[in-house]
C-alpha cells in the first residue's frame, strides 16, 4: 500500500480491513459449499484459506479446531477452540453475542465428541468472558455433569436458569443435575416443572421416571 496522509490513514485502513474480511467470508462460504458436496480435503484446503486471509475469523476458526480434533491433533483442535475466548468482537460479524454463540458451538462439538474435560475447561473461560449469556452456563453444567462434578453442574445450571427463568430446557438439566447429585427430592420437583412447561418432553418425562423410581427404591 502506498504512502498515505494523516488525514486519510483510516479510512484506507478501514478499507483494507472490509476487504479481507469479505475475501474470508467467500473463502468460508466455499468451505461449507465443499462439505456439502462431501469434498473434506477441498473443504479444509479453503479453511485454510480463510486463516492466512484473516486469522482471527471466529467462524473459521471454531470450524478448523473441529476438523483438527476429528484428525486427532487434539493439542492443534484445543489451542484453536480456546483461542476463540480471547478474540476480540470484532472476529465475528454480529460481535460479542455472535461469538459467544460460535463458542458454544464449539462447546457442542467437544460434548457430541465426548471431550468432556476440554468442553469444560473452554465453557469455564467463555462464561467468565460472557458472564449473560446462559448457554455457556448451560455449557458448564452439562460438561461438569459428565466429569462427576456435580456441584459445579449445580451451580451453573442454576446460573443459567437465573438469566432465562422461562426456558424449559434449562429447567431439565437443573433437575437432572439434582438427581445426579442424589438430591432426589429437590430433583423431582424441579422435574415436574420441566414437564409441566412442555408435557411432549421425553427427555424430561424420562427423567422424572428415573427420578420416580429412585424414590420409590429408597423408602
Amino acid at each position: 500500500m502506498g504512502k498515505i496522509s494523516s488525514s486519510d490513514k483510516s479510512t484506507d485502513v478501514d478499507m483494507t480491513y472490509n476487504e479481507r474480511r469479505f475475501a474470508a467470508q467467500g473463502q468460508y462460504a466455499e468451505s461449507i459449499f465443499q462439505t456439502s458436496l462431501g469434498d473434506m480435503e477441498a473443504s479444509i484446503k479453503a479453511l485454510e484459506g480463510v486463516l492466512e486471509i484473516d486469522p482471527d475469523y471466529a467462524p473459521a476458526i471454531m470450524s478448523m479446531g473441529t476438523v483438527e480434533y476429528q484428525r486427532q491433533r487434539r493439542v492443534r483442535g484445543k489451542g484453536l477452540l480456546f483461542s476463540l475466548v480471547s478474540l476480540p468482537a470484532s472476529a465475528v460479524d454480529g460481535g460479542e453475542s455472535d461469538l459467544a454463540d460460535i463458542i458454544d458451538t464449539a462447546g457442542d462439538f467437544l460434548i457430541q465428541a465426548g471431550y468432556y474435560a476440554d468442553g469444560l475447561e473452554l465453557y469455564r473461560a467463555a462464561a467468565m468472558r460472557f458472564p449473560d449469556h446462559a448457554a455457556l452456563h448451560q455449557g458448564v453444567g452439562c460438561c461438569a455433569g459428565h466429569e462427576g462434578r456435580h456441584d459445579e453442574a449445580i451451580a451453573a445450571s442454576k446460573a443459567a436458569l437465573a438469566l432465562d427463568p422461562e426456558n424449559q430446557k434449562y429447567v431439565n438439566d437443573l433437575g437432572w443435575s439434582l438427581f445426579e447429585a442424589d438430591l432426589l427430592v429437590e430433583a423431582r420437583q424441579v422435574l415436574k416443572r420441566a414437564v409441566a412447561m412442555d408435557p411432549s418432553d421425553d427427555l424430561a418425562r424420562e427423567n422424572l421416571r428415573y427420578c420416580n423410581e429412585a424414590l420409590a427404591d429408597g423408602t
